[in-house]
């Protein structure tokens, strides 16, 4: 009886041991992987991304039949989108900051924005539009990229895949390359088009006015961004 006795007792010991064994070890894996993300932090860090809000000033972009502008919820989205990127340590350029035209014509203010893409040494340029159709049936929201731009494609792509997980599942948009698009041929860097919905649709219309579906839009985006870095 007392070597059973023994036998069971250095069994449980050897449990309470392996135990701590096993406490220890994930806690300095914990440690190690909090370190490892101190050092080398979020993917998107340091980078350097453009973001551009479609229109502004004189140029309201599409305007629905209720009034609502373009241009005004571009910048919402766009602001939004930069507070994400900024708090992981990204460097965002805006085009513009306010309800403003960077000219007085629609030449000159295309030219100015495609003036700071081509100065502000961009890893990526994301450039935030909504769409209309003369048809009230259509929405979700669509990427595009310039046509032969292999890193646009990807950079589209992973920003789609995420507007459809976080917005609408059942949108089933798909990237699509164009050539006609002066923003997109702007710089070197990577460049994308977001439409992110239609104005023309009066449901997307009440979404994309509403403070808390904005943000959700930015950060479909904001977490497509981090996809696209996390591949490089």
């Amino acid at each position: 009886m007392k070597v059973i006795f023994i036998t069971r007792r250095w069994l449980i010991l050897f449990w309470i041991l392996l135990g701590i064994a096993l406490f220890l070890l994930c806690a300095i894996k914990l440690k190690e992987d909090r370190s490892i993300s101190a050092v080398f932090g979020s993917p998107i860090t340091s980078g350097i991304i453009v973001i551009d809000a479609g229109h502004g000033g004189f140029d309201p972009g599409a305007v629905s039949d209720s009034g609502t502008r373009e241009d005004e919820i571009n910048l919402k989205i766009a602001n939004k989108l930069k507070k994400y990127l900024e708090n992981e340590g990204a460097k965002v350029i805006m085009t513009r900051e306010s309800d403003a035209a960077l000219g007085r014509t629609k030449r000159e203010d295309m030219s100015k924005r495609v003036e700071i893409i081509k100065n502000s040494d961009a890893d990526i340029v994301v450039s935030i539009h909504l769409n209309k159709f003369p048809q009230s049936k259509y929405y979700g929201a669509q990427t595009f990229y310039m046509a032969g731009s292999e890193e646009g494609q990807k950079l589209a792509q992973c920003i789609q895949s995420r507007l459809i997980d976080v917005l609408n599942r059942g949108n089933t948009r798909q990237i699509k390359a164009v050539n006609d698009l002066l923003i997109l041929k702007a710089g070197q860097a990577p460049s994308v088009v977001v439409e992110c919905g239609f104005l023309s649709n009066p449901q997307e219309e009440k979404l994309l006015k509403d403070d808390g579906y904005q943000e959700q839009v930015a950060w479909a985006i904001y977490c497509g961004i981090v996809d696209y870095f996390a591949q490089q």
